[in-house]
């Protein structure tokens, strides 16, 4: 029995992976040989000779440390994109190719350096004291508030919950967080500052933004998580707009309003995520429906309440209930004797 064990061939093991000691080496030849074009290097021989030209030019090698005190990271070579007004999308291999293509001039031909957007603006130069020209990055204008974007933005983070940084235990928690705090800033944002100019577009806003919600709940791993408070902002935004917006309605715009007010109430009641707001009133308010109204086939009692007793009353009670037990204490007296 022993000796069958022993005659088992042992399984190899695996090599353990080399660590990569520099950036240059996780990237392929391709693009290695590419950044040797673009800082004008030789870029000819293997991958390794390529490295070790990359590390030994004075510029390109400050991209090659990762993890120590002495590496850029992806903030940092964004900045150093923004000095030449390049543009900062991409991953670091595009952002350091850019900026070696805008400091040797080595840009392909049949291709543009991907420039950011720039405006001419005039400045004094303290130094000489002449009005120079100098080219700063425009600013991004902000997109106009629509339905259809607030629809999309909540749809699209919604279906962040596949991101890395919302896979482990903690992180899965503050997903939902995430998702209620977008509604809720998109609610008072872009909503409530239109609700006087434009009413029916603060509206269309928060139906898009609630019903993406609605549409896409079941893409949520762990929606019971409000961390942030933003189902309490999405309720108290959604009763300002209710109020202001009512007087505007047709009967099939109320009832439509109250319908999705609903379907988010009955979505998010399982998780306990409507108990504590005012969704339901917010819905019989919108229908006009009020409190002490009667439903079909139930009676309403009219009669007045009783009203409440004064100190006179109560004194009178009193002697009447004194009076009473004398009359009782004199009766039991005569019938023991």
């Amino acid at each position: 029995m022993f000796g069958y064990f022993s005659m088992q061939r042992k399984r190899a093991r695996k090599p353990k992976k080399k660590t990569k000691n520099n950036w240059f080496e996780r990237l392929t030849l391709d693009q290695n040989k590419q950044l040797c074009k673009a800082a004008k290097l030789r870029h000819g021989g293997p991958k390794k000779d390529l490295i070790d030209r990359l590390l030994d030019d004075d510029f390109t090698s400050q991209f090659g440390p990762e993890g120590n005190f002495f590496s850029l990271n992806v903030d940092q070579i964004k900045q150093l994109c923004r000095a030449r007004n390049l543009q900062v999308s991409g991953q670091k291999f595009d952002l350091v190719l850019r900026i070696l293509h805008c400091d040797n001039d080595s840009t392909p031909e049949g291709t543009t350096l991907k420039r950011a957007a720039t405006e001419t603006v005039s400045e004094l130069d303290a130094a000489t004291g002449q009005v120079v020209e100098k080219h700063v990055p425009k600013k991004r204008k902000k997109a106009a508030p629509s339905a259809s974007r607030a629809y999309t933005r909540v749809q699209k983070k919604i279906e962040s919950v596949k991101q890395k940084k919302y896979q482990s235990h903690w992180g899965s928690k503050t997903h939902s967080s995430d998702v209620y705090g977008l509604v809720a800033t998109l609610l008072t944002d872009e909503a409530l500052p239109n609700l006087t100019k434009d009413p029916r577009l603060s509206l269309d806003i928060a139906k898009a933004a609630i019903t993406s919600l609605t549409d896409n709940f079941h893409t949520m791993q762990r929606p019971g998580y409000d961390d942030l408070g933003g189902l309490g902002t999405i309720d108290n935004s959604l009763c300002t707009i209710a109020e202001k917006v009512k007087p505007l309605l047709s009967e099939e715009e109320k009832e439509e309003f109250a319908n999705w007010i609903e379907e988010w109430d009955s979505i998010g009641e399982p998780y306990g995520l409507t108990m504590d707001t005012d969704l339901l009133k917010t819905a019989a308010f919108i229908r006009g429906e009020d409190d002490g109204k009667k439903s079909e086939g139930e009676e309403v009692d009219e009669r007045k309440p009783a009203a409440m007793p004064t100190k006179a009353d109560e004194d009178e009670k009193v002697k009447s209930h004194g009076e009473n037990l004398i009359k009782e204490n004199v009766k039991n007296e005569e019938t023991t004797a």
